[in-house]
């Protein structure tokens, strides 16, 4: 187990999916913060914001919740939309989708201070067309016996592009530390991708139905999501000084609490296939 000099936020990460699992580590008592979550993508469900307090070590999982905010979103086209609390710190998102090209303004006003978060909704670079599967044996380069997804698709032309591949396996989001999928465009751009192993902590069996989503990122959301892959993986010998995770959340008035999190938008593309 890790000890983290920064709290709630490496607990929460994968939430920003609708994914309610959480990450087990231990984590060192420090100052309060809040953390802000969210994303907005072009996903036909509900979308929200959440805002709760960091934890101390002997917390648990048990966050305190910041009700009573006044949370606002708003986008360069000239839309807003004021959020609607539908339960004591989550916010719901209902008028308002993800497009591309958008930048996105979340505002917050809250007892604990004021914050504005800024964040682009970028085109889907490299959407996947299809998913294969090799069965591999336990060996020095797989460490478990079982089917290894590969993906297939397009790079579109024009560099500066940043994806996260999300897999779903029957249903159920993986989200362990082996499960990221990030990629960025320097080397392949405009090139066809294909058979572009995945990475997965549990290899898949037959008879999985397997989805992979692509979820468009800026480049600020790239090198964060790549923070969080980091420190995930800061388990080796010879592990790197944990650092703090950036953030796109800036803090507006002068009293506020400090704040971790990010909020985001992305435009999402989704395929599925059997394991056969």
């Amino acid at each position: 187990m890790k000890t983290f000099n920064i709290i709630a936020l490496f607990i929460a990460i994968f939430i920003f999916s609708s994914c309610e699992d959480v990450i087990d580590v231990n984590i060192a008592e420090g100052k309060k913060s809040l953390v802000v979550e969210g994303w907005i993508t072009n996903k036909p469900e509900p979308q929200f914001v959440k805002l709760y307090y960091t934890n101390g070590l002997n917390a648990g999982n048990n966050f305190s919740m910041v009700n009573g905010a006044t949370v606002s979103l708003s986008d360069n086209a000239g839309n807003t939309e004021v959020l609607q609390e539908v339960t004591p710190g989550k916010y719901q998102i209902s008028a308002m989708k993800s497009i591309e090209g958008r930048v996105y303004t979340l505002k917050i006003e809250s007892s604990v201070g004021n914050y504005e978060a800024v964040t682009e909704a970028r085109r889907v670079s490299m959407p996947i067309d299809s998913l294969r599967f090799k069965f591999e044996k336990k060996s020095t380069i797989y460490e478990k016996e079982g089917y290894y997804p590969h993906s297939f698709g397009q790079e579109l032309e024009g560099k500066g592009d940043f994806i996260q591949v999300r897999l779903y396996k029957n249903g159920k989001y993986l989200n362990q530390d082996r499960d990221f999928n990030l990629f960025e465009d320097e080397f392949v751009d405009g090139n066809y991708i294909g058979d572009a192993e995945l990475s997965v902590k549990e290899p898949f069996v037959k008879n999985d139905m397997v989805k992979a989503e692509v979820w468009s990122l800026s480049e600020d959301a790239f090198r964060f999501w790549t923070d969080i892959q980091i420190q995930l993986q800061n388990g080796q010998l010879f592990a790197t000084p944990l650092a703090n995770t950036r953030t796109n959340v800036k803090k507006t008035s002068s009293n506020a609490l400090d704040v971790v999190g990010y909020f985001g938008a992305s435009l999402v593309q989704s395929v599925e296939a059997k394991v056969k």
